[in-house]
């Protein structure tokens, strides 16, 4: 028709569907200027420069609900100030991805170690160990499995508020001064790993750096044969603890067929040598 572009037409110019063309009139976002007794769409060409703009938009990420608020009181100042509040947008998208791909990294990490064990279970060493941060919280209820996974959602739950996965590990953690008392666990509660420290996060603990006995085992952490037997090493090999209990989760049941009653965890008691 004339001086007429078909929607096949207009649609091919900007590599879209027809079936989008027919949704951006049906949305109101831009409609044809003619339409003929058959229901066929035309459109002009003074329109390429605004459909060009839309799919623009559009292919950086803008709603198009955004779009069609802008295109129809479009102005340098309005342009400006989409392009800049979608811009704060992006890069929010790109620090949460950061931040994903270090919860990943983290996680092989973990994996990786598990992994790469080469000391023999149930056989004490002494390792060095970093400063760690990490989210406390303490057991509500008597120590068994079930308190064990809820504790665990509840410090998972925090790390959710504040915008950060359990990416770097978890475990339990028993007070020192309840060591060798009838009730041992006593104050005790699971700790997760912080991959970053938030200063708005309330119950966070110090794991210190330096020396710790260390021993791997399949148990958990209400199996204290494994806790009195590495005390008793320590005892014997000259050492005294200086700290609390860390029973530290590597592989959790999910990993195992035959027997999804225990972890896979790592015993670590911070101590030092008596001179």
């Amino acid at each position: 028709m004339g001086n007429y572009l078909s929607i096949s037409e207009m649609a091919s110019i900007h590599s879209i569907s027809r079936q989008t063309l027919i949704y951006y009139d049906k949305i109101g976002l831009f409609k044809p200027v003619h339409i003929d007794e058959h229901g066929y769409r035309y459109y002009s060409a003074v329109q390429i420069p605004f459909l060009r703009e839309i799919c623009f938009l559009k292919s950086i990420g803008i709603k198009l609900n955004d779009i069609k608020d802008h295109i129809g009181n479009r102005n340098l100042t309005t342009a400006m100030s989409l392009l800049e509040f979608h811009q704060e947008f992006i890069d929010k998208e790109i620090n949460a991805l950061m931040n994903t791909r270090t919860f990943i990294q983290q996680r092989l990490m973990k994996y990786s170690e598990a992994k790469n064990i080469k000391s023999e279970l149930d056989k004490p060493i002494i390792e060095e160990f970093p400063e760690r941060h990490v989210l406390f919280i303490p057991f509500e209820n008597e120590l068994c499995r079930e308190e064990l996974h809820l504790t665990l959602m509840k410090a998972w739950n925090v790390l959710s508020k504040h915008e950060m996965l359990p990416s770097e590990g978890f475990g339990t953690v028993i007070l020192k001064n309840n060591l060798g008392t009838d009730d041992v666990f006593e104050g005790a509660g699971i700790y997760t790993s912080l991959p970053f420290i938030d200063p708005d996060m309330d119950n966070m603990m110090t794991l210190p750096a330096g020396q710790y006995a260390c021993v791997y085992k399949y148990g958990m952490p209400y199996n204290i044969e494994f806790l009195n037997e590495l005390i008793h090493w320590i005892s014997e090999n000259q050492y005294r603890i200086v700290g609390d209990v860390v029973d530290a989760c590597l592989l959790d049941t999910t990993f195992y067929e035959n027997d999804s009653s225990v972890d896979f965890c790592q015993l670590q008691i911070p101590v030092e040598k008596i001179t």
